[in-house]
C-alpha cells in the first residue's frame, strides 16, 4: 500500500484524475447520443446502451489505460530517477505498484461510466434497467480488458524511455480493438482490447424488412473471461520477470 501511495504522490501533477473524469465523461456523452434516439421508457433501451458501451470502451478506455500506464512509468524515466528508485525498492514492488496504480485509475473511470450509464437509463425511464449485480458485472467486464492493455503498455513504457512507443502501442490497440469487433471471435481473442466485445452479454439483430433492431442477452462467456485472465497473468509475469533483470 505504501508503494502504491508513493506512485500516486508522484502523479499528483500529472492530472491523472482529470483524465479519469474526462474519459468517463466522454464515454457517457457518447452513449447519451445513442440514448437520445431511443423512445422514453423503451423496453430495450438499457440493452442498447450495454451493447454500445463495449464499442465505445474499445476506443476510449483502451487509450485511457495506455495513457495512465505510460504516465506512471514516464515519471520515473525523467532524470534517470528509475535507477535511484531501484536502489530503495525492489523491482517487483515498483512494477506491482505501478500496475496497481493504473488498475485503481481504470476502476475509477469505469465506475464513473457505469454510474453515468445507469443515470441515463433512469432519466429515459428504460424498462430493462439492470440491478446492482448486473452493473457490477458490466463494470468488471470493462476493467478486465483495460487492465490487460495497461499491463502490455507498461511493459513497453518501462522498456523505452521515449513514451511515444507506449502511446503508439495504445493507439494501435485502440484501433485494432475497434476493428476486431467486425472479425470472427478467433481474431478478437488475439487482441487485449478485443475482449471488450467478447465479454459483452448483449447481442443485436437487424431485421432488413422491418428495418428495426432488437437486442437480446446471451450467457456470460466464461471461456473468454478465463482466457483474458490467463493473458493478463502471462503479460504480468513475463514483463515483471524482464523488469527484474533490466539493466539500467
Amino acid at each position: 500500500m505504501v508503494a502504491v501511495a508513493l506512485e500516486f504522490a508522484k502523479l499528483r501533477r500529472r492530472n491523472v484524475w482529470s483524465l479519469c473524469l474526462g474519459a468517463a465523461a466522454l464515454c457517457v456523452a457518447w452513449m447519451a447520443s445513442d440514448a437520445a434516439r431511443a423512445a422514453q421508457g423503451a423496453a430495450d433501451g438499457t440493452s442498447a446502451l450495454l451493447y454500445m458501451a463495449p464499442i465505445v470502451n474499445s476506443i476510449v478506455m483502451t487509450l485511457f489505460a495506455a495513457v495512465v500506464s505510460s504516465r506512471a512509468c514516464e515519471v520515473d524515466h525523467e532524470a534517470q530517477a528509475l535507477k535511484e528508485l531501484l536502489c530503495l525498492q525492489r523491482a517487483g514492488t515498483v512494477f506491482a505498484a505501478k500496475l496497481a496504480c493504473s488498475l485503481v485509475l481504470i476502476a475509477a473511470a469505469v465506475a464513473l461510466e457505469t454510474v453515468g450509464l445507469d443515470a441515463l437509463a433512469s432519466y429515459k425511464g428504460f424498462a430493462d434497467r439492470p440491478g446492482a449485480v448486473g452493473l457490477a458485472a458490466f463494470a468488471a467486464c470493462q476493467i478486465g480488458p483495460a487492465f490487460a492493455v495497461a499491463a502490455l503498455v507498461q511493459a513497453v513504457a518501462l522498456r523505452w524511455e521515449n513514451q511515444f512507443a507506449s502511446l503508439a502501442v495504445g493507439l494501435g490497440l485502440s484501433l485494432t480493438g475497434l476493428f476486431s469487433l467486425f472479425f470472427p471471435p478467433a481474431v478478437q481473442r488475439l487482441v487485449p482490447s478485443g475482449y471488450f466485445g467478447l465479454l459483452s452479454c448483449v447481442r443485436m439483430d437487424w431485421d432488413p424488412v422491418a428495418r428495426t433492431t432488437s437486442f437480446y442477452s446471451v450467457p456470460f462467456p466464461w471461456g473468454d473471461a478465463a482466457l483474458l485472465a490467463a493473458m493478463c497473468a502471462a503479460l504480468v509475469a513475463v514483463s515483471a520477470w524482464w523488469f527484474s533483470r533490466k539493466e539500467l
